[in-house]
């Protein structure tokens, strides 16, 4: 029998979305995810911004377990100390 994916709250898809991020989900969670992406607005929004804060920590140096990203791609030392005053 098949097994149909839970419906999510909100806090629990943002949860999700950050643990995606880490590569922390299993298969069957990144689809229950998937699933209420493509129905909550609001979460596809908060995923794209989860998208751009990672792009931002990467270019400013700090690493996560998906880091790859050449030295010509990061930020210039001018760039992130601009970043940095702004985040504080």
């Amino acid at each position: 029998m098949l097994k149909l994916p839970k419906v999510l709250n909100c806090q629990a898809a943002s949860e999700m979305s950050c643990r995606r991020r880490d590569g922390r989900l299993t298969r069957y969670e990144r689809v229950v995810l998937a699933v209420h992406l493509v129905l909550c607005a609001g979460c596809r929004f908060m995923d794209r911004q989860f998208a751009i804060l990672d792009l931002a920590a990467r270019k400013l140096g700090y690493k996560t377990s998906f880091d790859s990203a050449p030295d010509n791609q990061r930020l210039s030392p001018e760039a992130r100390e601009k970043l940095k005053k702004l985040i504080q």
